[in-house]
């Protein structure tokens, strides 16, 4: 039997779970790289092997500047939402605002240091939620935000729908408004791939690959 070719992906940290689902999917193997976008570019402009890149729009919009990526190719639709969590059995989702805020008023709150390895200043987000955290922690990236929530270091912490949906012990406890930079992504296939299965895959992403994407909590547009 002919095994497909496999395709290597260079994503964001918090969509590495996402693309690891997709392994083996339709018999081709998914091998999923990540690292903050910054790194990623970098990465590829010294010819790291990578065959599509899923990253950020406005991080991809770089990528196209520099000529990282095939640009006919691009595939924009995909947002992944920014949440507030805590652990499923110690919180459920607050009925309304007033509940959230007196919830927020005692919790130890986690975010995301506004840093180059994190590209999400937690504090902003919050600030631009109207929501006040007494108690605020700060972390590296949205991967350590869940660790110390499900450490019982936070109780609740903000991150991506994909953080909590890749750890079952995580609850969404409010979703938030952001800047559409910080949640919506784009794909494109590297100008130097390597697998000839690089665009096939690409394509897959809003056909049969979308219903695995979506239960790892990215939103796929049609």
């Amino acid at each position: 039997m002919n095994v497909p070719a496999g395709v290597t992906v260079f994503c964001d940290p918090t969509l590495r779970p996402a693309f690891a689902a997709l392994d083996g999917a339709g018999g081709m193997q998914v091998a999923a790289l990540s690292a903050p976008a910054p790194l990623m570019l970098a990465q590829i402009t010294r010819h790291t092997r990578d065959d599509v890149l899923f990253t950020l729009a406005s991080a991809m919009d770089q990528a196209v500047a520099a000529k990282l990526v095939r640009p006919e190719t691009r595939v924009d639709g995909f947002c992944n939402t920014l949440v507030l969590a805590g652990l499923a059995d110690r919180i459920s989702a607050p009925a309304n605002g007033v509940v959230l805020a007196a919830l927020l008023a005692a919790a130890r709150v986690a975010v995301t240091d506004a840093t180059v390895a994190s590209g999400l200043d937690g504090r902003a987000v919050l600030a631009a939620n109207n929501l006040l955290c007494p108690r605020v922690l700060g972390a590296a990236n949205t991967g350590d935000v869940a660790f110390l929530v499900t450490s019982a270091a936070a109780d609740l912490g903000l991150m991506y729908m994909t953080d909590v949906k890749a750890d079952p012990r995580l609850t969404v406890i409010a979703t938030l408004t952001a800047d559409p930079k910080l949640t919506n992504y784009a794909a494109a296939v590297n100008a130097k791939a390597v697998s000839p299965n690089a665009l096939a895959f690409l394509n897959s992403l809003r056909g049969p690959a979308a219903p695995t994407l979506r239960a790892a909590g990215l939103t796929v547009s049609a």
